[in-house]
């Protein structure tokens, strides 16, 4: 059986001073397959994940991009520089996570809107999927990739409403479900796992967040999204090396990572 974990911050300090035990510990959990994400806390996690991916090349793609909680240091020069730096690079397999954070409001919403859109764009132009973090803006999220045509990406760590999945699902996106849905209030984003279409369903850590049960509040890592996909095939009633194939070949597909 073969597992991929699509979403995983392996540049961060709780990972990345332990990075050989945490991919040997992957390894043994028949996790092969891990996108490192760029993006968070500016442009410099964009090199230490593109440097990881170059390091484990077997195993590990990347994305780069900025999220949204930094929109506000994502100067021209710094777009400029993940669009003729990163964007093209076969290790770069996605653009982003980009997107809006409503809940913190880190960066002003006039600025998240603006960032996201040039990443948007960004996705477009390098015929490459776009990682999306959305968190209570479902709707602002949906406009905007209505309006710049964006027609591939990830929604990934879902936690929004079956109406928000069904509408990124007919613009041609991925659902990407975390460990939330193993937690005791995550049954109703478990319910949505389990109707999603076979074809757009991916599943993720977001390490070093968002530990599954029995892990909940301990570092999270690759190895722990099998608890995750446990969770989600006993909830389409389907073995897990079933659902491990379908999402394999769903990452593969996307990713363009045969």
């Amino acid at each position: 059986m073969k597992l991929i974990d699509t979403h995983a911050h392996l540049d961060f300090p709780a990972l990345h001073e332990n990075l050989p035990e945490v991919l040997q510990t992957a390894r043994d959990a028949d996790i092969t397959r891990i996108i490192a994400i760029g993006a968070s806390r500016g442009l410099d996690s964009n090199y230490r994940a593109l440097n990881i991916a170059r390091q484990h090349p077997d195993r590990i793609r990347c994305t780069a991009g900025i999220h949204p909680h930094d929109a506000s240091m994502a100067t021209p020069e710094i777009i400029a520089t993940i669009d003729q730096e990163f964007a093209h690079l076969p290790e770069v397999v996605a653009i982003g996570e980009a997107g809006l954070d409503y809940h913190y409001d880190y960066a002003p919403r006039e600025t998240q809107h603006h960032v996201f859109r040039q990443f948007l764009q960004m996705a477009n132009k390098h015929q490459k999927p776009i990682v999306v973090h959305s968190r209570d803006a479902d709707e602002d999220t949906m406009r905007l990739i209505r309006e710049e045509n964006c027609t591939s990406g990830i929604i990934h760590c879902f936690t929004g409403s079956p109406e928000f999945a069904e509408q990124a699902i007919e613009q041609g996106f991925h659902i990407s479900f975390s460990g939330i849905v193993t937690f005791k209030n995550g049954a109703d984003l478990l319910d949505i796992a389990a109707r999603i279409p076979e074809d757009r369903i991916l599943f993720e850590t977001d390490s070093p967040y968002l530990a599954p049960i029995p892990f909940r509040g301990k570092t999270n890592q690759p190895a722990y999204v099998r608890h995750t996909a446990e969770k989600i095939a006993q909830a389409r009633n389907i073995p897990l090396q079933e659902l491990a194939k379908i999402v394999w070949d769903n990452a593969a597909r996307l990713f363009n990572w045969p």
